[in-house]
């Protein structure tokens, strides 16, 4: 999987196509909260100076473009192969000012955050929590990282019926939107769930967007329903 990471005609497409909607996503969300200077906010280097931790970041396809946007990324995986193929890329790129503001590391959260707390502007958890089985104690890791007033951006697959059959039996076993056994059922979780979770962690949500992918043109779309995927946003207390 790791050498086809960064194809974007292959099985990682569709991961390819969210950064259409996520890195906006995100962009937006720290405008809205006030965490980017006046004069940066529709530049191409609007995230300059936002410290982003990305939890899980694979091959780094979403890594790369929160980079180029200006931030100082350090993105975590625990796949000594994605991380080899993300750090590729990266020099492939004969981009030094863009090798610079990421750093990739294979570490698991929990340790991250043992050196860490209260550090990051933002925090990134895109496409991974639906692979957590201890879902609090990631999340409770994670949280720990983040500064009071920052925000913490989560996309994952809702645990619905309907995401079930379109996402996991069409998505992997008819069209092979993803390699076969990529989700698991028990581990999709609900928006309100995930709300829960946080809101036991001192984090308010302050956004939920519903989103769907249209496979059959490798498009996301928002929609006004939770049912299929979906977006967070929730910021840390302020002590």
């Amino acid at each position: 999987m790791a050498t086809d990471w960064w194809d974007k005609t292959g099985p990682m497409k569709a991961l390819h196509a969210l950064n259409a909607l996520r890195v906006p996503f995100i962009r937006d969300g720290l405008i809205a909260r006030g965490n980017i200077a006046e004069d940066l906010v529709g530049t191409t280097n609007v995230l300059k100076g936002q410290k982003i931790l990305e939890v899980g970041c694979g091959g780094g396809i979403l890594t790369e473009q929160l980079a180029r946007l200006g931030a100082s990324m350090t993105a975590l995986d625990l796949s000594d192969e994605l991380i080899e193929a993300a750090r590729k890329h990266l020099s492939q790129e004969a981009n030094p000012k863009l090798c610079d503001l990421i750093n990739y590391r294979i570490e698991p959260i929990e340790s991250h955050a043992k050196d860490n707390q209260n550090y990051y502007d933002a925090l990134v958890v895109s496409e991974v929590l639906e692979h957590i089985d201890d879902k609090v104690g990631f999340l409770q890791a994670s949280v720990q990282c983040l500064k009071p007033g920052g925000s913490i951006f989560i996309t994952t697959l809702n645990k619905t019926f309907t995401m079930w059959f379109s996402g996991v039996v069409i998505g992997e076993y008819v069209i092979k939107a993803a390699p076969i056994g990529t989700h698991h059922y028990d581990k999709m979780i609900s928006p309100l769930d995930v709300q829960r979770i946080l809101d036991t962690m001192g984090c308010s949500t302050v956004l939920v967007n519903g989103s769907t992918y249209d496979f059959w043109r490798n498009s996301w779309r928002w929609i006004n329903s939770t049912q299929m995927c979906y977006a967070l946003q929730a910021v840390k207390t302020e002590i």
